[in-house]
C-alpha cells in the first residue's frame, strides 16, 4: 500500500501545472503574435527551476478597473498592446517587458502598493509572496523550521508561442532588486534585518 501511495504521490508531483491557467502542457506562454511578461521564485522547490508567481497581461484580468490596470502598468502600456506583437521578434519582446518591469523590480516588498505581484494591494507584497511560498513548502521540513531566505524573483518573457527566456538588458538578466525572506509561517521579514512594514 506504501508504494501505490508514493506512486500516487509522485505522479501528481509531477503534473502539477506549471501556471494557474496552463492548458495541454502549453505553460502559460504568450499566443500568436502577442508577448508575456512574467515573474517566478526561483529554485524554490528541488523538482522546479522556476515557480510561477503571475505574468501580464493575464494579471490585470484581476484588476477592478482601467485605473488599476494604469497603476500597475503605467499610462503608456495597455492590455491590448501584449497582442501587438505581429514580427513576433524576440528582441522586441524582451524590450518592451524590460521597459515594463524595470520599474516594478525596485518595489520594496513590504509595499502595500499594486503591481504585477500583489494587483489588490490588501497585504504587502512580501506577505503575499510569502503565503505563496509556504503553500508549496508547507510539508518541506526544512521550510518549517526555518523558513525560507534570500529567495530570488527572476523576470521572464515569452513571445508567440515561444518558450520562457529570461528578460535582459543585454548583459544581465532581469530580477526583483530585493531577495525574499519568509518565516515559517509564512509571512515577510527584511532579508536584511532592517525594520519593515507589515501591516497595510
Amino acid at each position: 500500500m506504501k508504494t501505490f501511495v508514493s506512486v500516487v504521490a509522485l505522479v501528481a508531483v509531477s503534473q502539477a501545472k506549471f501556471c494557474p491557467g496552463e492548458r495541454g502542457g502549453n505553460k502559460c506562454v504568450a499566443k500568436d503574435n502577442s508577448y508575456k511578461c512574467a515573474v517566478f521564485f526561483e529554485n524554490l522547490t528541488p523538482k522546479r527551476d522556476l515557480t510561477w508567481i503571475g505574468a501580464l497581461p493575464d494579471a490585470l484580468k484581476k484588476a477592478k478597473n482601467q485605473q488599476e490596470v494604469k497603476e500597475i502598468l503605467g499610462d503608456d502600456v495597455n492590455e491590448e498592446s501584449f497582442s501587438q506583437l505581429t514580427t513576433c521578434d524576440e528582441k522586441t519582446a524582451n524590450a518592451r517587458c524590460y521597459t515594463i518591469l524595470d520599474r516594478q523590480r525596485s518595489i520594496k516588498l513590504d509595499s502595500c502598493d499594486r503591481n504585477l505581484i500583489n494587483t489588490r494591494g490588501s497585504e504587502t507584497i512580501g506577505d503575499y509572496l510569502c503565503g505563496q511560498v509556504r503553500r508549496w513548502l508547507r510539508r518541506d521540513d526544512d521550510f518549517k523550521a526555518n523558513g525560507i531566505r534570500n529567495l530570488r524573483l527572476p523576470f521572464y518573457y515569452s513571445a508567440c508561442n515561444g518558450d520562457w527566456t529570461p528578460i535582459s538588458d543585454g548583459s544581465k538578466d532581469l530580477y526583483f532588486d530585493e531577495p525574499l525572506c519568509c518565516t515559517p509561517e509564512g509571512t515577510y521579514f527584511s532579508c536584511d534585518g532592517s525594520a519593515f512594514n507589515s501591516v497595510c
